[in-house]
């Protein structure tokens, strides 16, 4: 009898969980809205006589977005490889995503 092995996609498709696969998607996003959320927080200064602790806090969002952002996604990207870190890599991930997404809603909301 000839047996059939499985093809290297489906072990790869079998030993990654569909967290990952979102988590590709929403990191690549997240990287492309890096330079949206630096144009909308530095226009954000303008609203600061009327919404002083909204802009307060947008500031602190845009700062994150475009320091703190690409290092998480390179952790999450980085930790993938490693069993062990996996899950700190999907919380990089995750949070990698707060600031230019809270940027971007709240200048939109000033």
């Amino acid at each position: 009898m000839h047996e059939t092995t499985p093809s290297l996609a489906t072990d790869r498709a079998a030993e990654t969980p569909a967290t990952d696969v979102v988590l590709r998607w929403v990191t690549t996003l997240a990287v492309a809205l890096i330079p949206v959320a630096f144009v909308f927080g530095a226009l954000a200064g303008m609203a600061a006589e009327v919404h002083p602790q909204t802009v307060a806090v947008v500031t602190v969002c845009w700062f994150g977005s475009w320091t703190a952002t690409p290092l998480l996604v390179v952790a999450f990207w980085l930790c993938r490889r490693h069993p062990d870190l996996a899950m700190a890599g999907r919380w990089a991930g995750w949070v990698a995503t707060v600031p230019p997404t809270v940027t971007i809603l709240l200048a939109l909301g000033l």
